[in-house]
């Protein structure tokens, strides 16, 4: 917020104690205000994002039923453990399991939606959500963006749909050259050391392979029965080739601006970005 003083010629009757304790008082009062408005913002902020990875495990959980059932599904118990570390209610967890299987049926009232944006600098963003208001959200989003001036605009060309598989190594001394080797035997095709950018796993050792998004239930089920185990097992737009970019410099507070935004619309179930992420010092 910007402030802005002016000055004014004393009224008579007033002193001078009197007019520093109306100002102590109405800075007091701004400050209360604000700090008001900022556990309002945070608290917004944390209701989307608990409703977000709600809705995205529930889905994940439904696809993974219908694909490979209950019994013997490595991704399925992935996910409901993950469910229950993020508090995800078991009525939750247990209905997606009965749209999986077909026992209830799935909410004809939402719609999956998806929008493309790009932005300065070749920022691309493609945003999921599922919504039983078309029109307020894309409201809510393109407001959103509009602080980072993107605009909706086709981008999905500079992605690919693909599986990723986050596990544990089988012990402290296993490299990369071995996990290699065992991402082409369960035809994976390609591995790494995963980069915890959100700190999610609190800094721990884990490889992550990616496949084609057909095959993800598939290798899941493989690594789990090479007696790895499974930290998270989805689909997701990655980056294609090196359109990653970094945001300009002039507008690295407006992105933020925006991606807090973006943080309070509890209908949207995923972001992806080719923005690369900067680390802080």
């Amino acid at each position: 917020m910007i402030s802005q003083c002016c000055t004014r010629a004393q009224p008579k009757g007033f002193s001078a104690g009197f007019l520093l304790r109306a100002f102590s008082s109405a800075t007091k009062a701004a400050a209360g205000h604000s700090k008001w408005q900022n556990i309002r913002h945070d608290k917004a902020k944390n209701d989307a994002k608990k409703a977000r990875e709600a809705y995205s495990l529930a889905t994940r959980i439904q696809a993974s039923v219908k694909t490979g059932g209950v019994d013997g599904n490595a991704q399925l118990a992935t996910l409901m453990e993950k469910a229950r570390k993020l508090n995800v209610t078991k009525k939750i967890i247990e209905n997606a399991i009965k749209r999986g299987t077909g026992e209830l049926s799935v909410d004809e009232g939402s719609a999956d939606v998806t929008y493309e944006f790009v932005g300065p600098g070749g920022a691309a963003f493609i945003i999921e959500a599922c919504t039983d208001n078309k029109n307020r959200t894309v409201g809510l989003v393109k407001h959103a963006m509009s602080k980072f001036s993107a605009s909706m605009s086709p981008c999905q060309y500079l992605f690919e749909r693909k599986g990723t598989v986050i596990f544990e190594p089988l012990s402290s001394t296993e490299t990369i050259d071995d996990v290699l080797e065992v991402a082409i035997d369960v035809g994976a095709e390609d591995v790494e050391v995963f980069d915890d950018v959100d700190d999610e796993y609190g800094g721990e050792s884990l490889f992550r392979v990616i496949t084609d998004a057909q095959d993800v239930f598939a290798v899941s089920n493989s690594l789990s029965e090479k007696g790895y185990k499974l930290r998270d097992s989805k689909t997701q737009f990655l980056p294609v080739g090196d359109n990653v970019v970094e945001v300009p410099s002039d507008h690295e507070k407006s992105y933020g601006k925006a991606m807090d935004l973006l943080d309070e619309v509890s209908e949207i179930t995923n972001i992806y970005t080719n923005v690369k992420v900067k680390r802080e010092q």
